[in-house]
């Protein structure tokens, strides 16, 4: 089963700041993209479109003005009677105004019309060759005041555009036509000035010729011919508006568009691109991303600083506690400043003063129960009628020569005389082996064939105090669980030394053994309170780190039928040295 990964608070604070300021971010985008955005996007339309218009009107005020000439001229009595004479004075003084102004005009000639056959220039050697018979044809026809034709390129690559204008007699029927070829570079000025976002503009007439803009090089790099006719056939171009659409790189523009005032099908358009119209506002999402980011790095440092300053002392306070966990009872908590895990530490530092004093009551209950017991055991056995009996017993053996039934009780008068103490808990080493040893000998008259022992002890330890009855109960162990069992010579080996500052007990039989399994079980039982039939080791284990706490060790190596070593580690006080 796995287990659940633990959420940290550092992770929680820094993800809820994080989460916070994405939020309050995301919440700004959105708001800019479908509030901002839009509004902005309108506005930017709408006064792109004002522009738009006003250019337009800039072209048809420039019309204006040629047409209003016409207007004039044609009231001019020598004009109206077809009066040669007079009307060369005049169309000079006319050209030599517009070059006082500054303005440029190619020619300016007055035709007069025969029934449509038959011309008399003022002028003719540089306008015969632009006026075209449909066009002055069309305008009569259709009685229109004026017709300006489409750009032509004179035989000196100048290009023109040709304003035509027919003039009545006094007859009230046409009787001649102005025609004067205006270069387009004006125009073109008008037109080129205008700049809406870096957009592309010009002027084109509703069959999509472009008039102020070479074709080819117009097509190959905004918009194709197709593209031109599908915007004039979906869009009512005769009224100010845009729409949108593909330009020939296929990428999305928006198409303004207006009427060219004064003229009979002219419209002004002008082609922007949508990253160009949006790029304020993108420009100011981008710059808030950025910010943003930014201010994401500054939230996480901040809330990993301060994440450290709230969850540093808390895993201070969780590591002492760790530490009394695994037996340090004063792993008190300490810490400067005054916040709620100050207070939260002092409550901690109370209740661990409580636990110590109930440990400390605790164990002098037990100690004093374990020395009222021992009383009452000593009481029962009343040692000096115990011990005057078996000295009677002993001498009487010896009257009957029972030198090993004599032998036997003078071990066992000695058992009892160090298991009681006068009372003592605590024996020297030296009297710890003598117990232990008369233990074997009583043991050793009843099983002299198949026991025997050995006991060593480092002269330097012989008089250190420890606990009494730990090793008597090893050396039973090893005589009732290992060489009883294995029904042969039985040998004991008991040793007693000093190494770093530990005294080190060891009992080993080469009896039965244990398989891995039982001593696994056995390591177990020891330390769970098991009560079986290996409960003495239990007590002793139980009776050492009482004592001596948890660095006292009571280890057991067993290998099945090779024999079993039990060892008593036991901490040496300073007293001691």
């Amino acid at each position: 089963m796995n287990k659940k990964k633990n959420i940290t608070i550092s992770f929680k604070i820094i993800f809820t700041f994080t989460l916070s300021l994405a939020i309050i971010f995301v919440s700004l985008i959105l708001y800019i993209n479908c509030k901002i955005k839009p509004d902005i996007s309108e506005n930017m339309i709408q006064q792109s479109l004002m522009l738009v218009e006003a250019k337009s009107s800039e072209v048809g005020m420039w019309i204006y003005r040629k047409i209003d000439e016409f207007r004039i001229l044609a009231e001019v009595p020598a004009i109206k009677s077809a009066d040669v004479r007079g009307i060369k004075p005049l169309i000079d003084n006319l050209i030599e105004s517009y070059k006082a102004n500054g303005d440029i005009m190619e020619t300016f000639a007055y035709g007069g019309i025969n029934n449509y056959s038959g011309f008399n220039w003022v002028n003719a050697e540089a306008i015969l060759d632009l006026i075209e018979y449909e066009d002055y044809r069309k305008i009569i026809d259709n009685k229109k005041e004026y017709a300006i034709g489409n750009p032509v390129v004179t035989d000196d690559n100048r290009e023109v555009l040709l304003f035509y204008y027919p003039v009545k007699g006094y007859n009230d029927k046409y009787d001649g036509l102005f025609c004067t070829a205006i270069p387009t570079v004006r125009l073109k000025e008008i037109v080129n000035s205008m700049r809406i976002y870096n957009g592309k503009t010009w002027i084109m007439n509703k069959d999509g010729d472009i008039l102020t803009t070479p074709k080819s090089y117009f097509n190959q790099k905004f918009l194709s011919e197709e593209q031109i006719k599908e915007l004039i056939n979906n869009n009512d171009m005769s009224k100010l508006g845009y729409t949108s659409t593909k330009n020939i790189n296929n990428g999305n523009d928006t198409l303004f568009f207006s009427p060219v005032p004064n003229s009979e099908d002219w419209i002004f358009c002008t082609l922007v691109s949508n990253s160009e119209i949006y790029k304020n506002v993108d420009g100011m999402i981008k710059g808030l991303t950025f910010v943003c980011l930014i201010l994401m790095l500054i939230n996480i440092f901040v809330g990993y600083v301060l994440s450290k300053s709230v969850v540093f002392p808390i895993k201070k306070l969780q590591h002492q506690m760790d530490l009394v966990e695994h037996g340090n009872m004063k792993a008190y908590y300490t810490q400067k400043a005054h916040d709620e895990i100050y207070y939260l530490g002092v409550s901690y530092n109370k209740m661990l003063d409580q636990i110590n004093k109930l440990i400390e009551k605790i164990y002098a209950e037990q100690k004093q129960k374990r020395k009222a017991e021992l009383q009452i055991l000593q009481e029962q056995i009343k040692p000096h009628f115990l011990y005057n009996t078996l000295d009677t017993l002993k001498w009487m053996a010896k009257d009957y020569e029972a030198e090993d039934i004599a032998k036997t009780i003078t071990s066992l008068s000695t058992f009892f005389r160090v298991l009681l103490s006068n009372g003592e808990e605590q024996i020297t080493l030296k009297q710890e082996f003598k117990h232990t040893k008369s233990y074997l000998e009583i043991q050793q008259t009843r099983y002299s064939q198949v026991l025997s022992y050995e006991i060593n002890i480092d002269k330097n330890i012989e008089n250190i105090k420890i606990i009494k009855i730990l090793v008597q109960p090893l050396v039973e162990n090893a005589i009732y669980h290992g060489i009883k069992n294995k029904k042969q010579k039985g040998f004991i080996s008991i040793n007693g030394f000093l190494q770093d500052k530990n005294i080190i007990i060891t009992v080993a039989d080469n009896g039965i053994g244990m398989d891995t399994k039982t001593l696994e079980n056995l390591k177990i039982n020891i330390k769970a309170d098991v009560r079986n039939e290996h409960y003495g080791l239990h007590n002793i284990y139980e009776r050492l780190v009482l004592e001596y706490g948890n660095d006292a060790k009571l280890l057991i190596n067993s290998m099945y039928d090779k024999g079993t070593k039990v060892t008593l580690v036991i901490p040496v006080r300073e007293e001691n040295f």
